[in-house]
């Protein structure tokens, strides 16, 4: 999807609790791009992340318009070179995504280069799961256990109705995938993400949102070095993105969750979820994976 004269940040004037709320924090960095950025300005662009403490590999370079020989995951592992092409919304995402998750992507490359080195050239199911994450995913954290119990069960009364004075302030959605980024410029019905559920502990909710972010790219960005860990997509529970509330003024209204064919529930509800927790413990941040099947899901329709 490409654009002729973008709003190359347009998440900026939006309420905090947005879609782009991951990206909010990267807004000084785009002083004085007024246009899709040439090779000169991802340059500068990656020149002034680092010199605001971004912590991004030394070989990491956005290159207008590249075509590797190798495969595109193996070619960044080895170059630190990523293909951007130009006047490309989706990868224009991408690349603020490797800003505002560093640690995270350089964890989701790997994975695939080393899926590669064990043979699955052609996509697996463990390199799926990876790119769902990275293109789809959005963190679901919360100090409610409670809640990511009716995420994983698709319990969207409970999640979005019962629980909404919780969001916000129990509960909230970080997005790392790129492609949700780039569909929330024209946001549909129907419009899903695939959803990582993560504990945190109350604390977290009185942190700024580069500060949420940081500590969601390290707990997963451990996570994802364990190969055993996220292994399939059916583990990433579907998350219908404009139930939120927030996200879409209708939503006040609790008869707008009677769309069955928005808000359903699948067999996928009686799956396992793969789970990351986050939490603070005599002021160090620790991080743990596990996987939990939902007991609040009722029979699929």
């Amino acid at each position: 999807m490409s654009a002729p004269s973008p709003d190359l940040f347009p998440f900026c004037a939006l309420p905090a609790q947005s879609f782009y709320a991951t990206l909010r924090p990267l807004a000084p960095l785009l002083d004085g791009l007024s246009g899709w950025p040439d090779q000169a300005g991802y340059d500068a662009l990656l020149a002034r992340a680092r010199a605001a403490g971004i912590q991004l590999p030394g070989s990491l370079r956005f290159v207008s318009d590249l075509e590797p020989a190798a495969y595109y995951e193996s070619h960044i592992g080895a170059t630190g070179e990523v293909p951007t092409r130009s006047r490309n919304w989706h990868d224009w995402f991408g690349a603020l995504s490797w800003l505002a998750w560093p640690q995270t992507k350089v964890e989701l490359n790997a994975r695939h280069v080393r899926a590669i080195g064990r043979g699955e050239v052609q996509r697996g199911p463990l390199r799926d799961a990876a790119t769902l994450l990275d293109e789809c995913g959005v963190l679901v954290a919360t100090s409610r256990p409670e809640l990511l119990d009716a995420l994983s069960g698709m319990d969207w009364r409970a999640l979005f109705v019962d629980a909404r004075e919780a969001w916000g302030k129990e509960i909230e959605v970080r997005v790392l995938g790129h492609a949700v980024f780039e569909q929330g410029l024209t946001p549909h019905r129907l419009w899903c993400a695939k959803a990582l559920p993560v504990t945190v502990d109350a604390g977290y909710f009185a942190l700024t949102d580069a500060q949420r972010t940081a500590r969601l790219d390290a707990a997963l960005a451990a996570a994802l070095g364990d190969d055993a860990w996220l292994t399939r997509p059916r583990e990433l529970p579907p998350l219908p993105l404009l139930g939120i509330p927030g996200w879409d003024d209708a939503n006040r209204d609790a008869a707008y969750y009677d769309d069955t064919a928005y808000f359903c529930r699948t067999r996928r509800a009686k799956s396992a979820s793969v789970m990351l927790e986050s939490v603070v413990e005599n002021g160090a941040n620790t991080a743990s994976t596990s996987r939990a099947t939902s007991s609040s899901a009722s029979p699929p329709r």
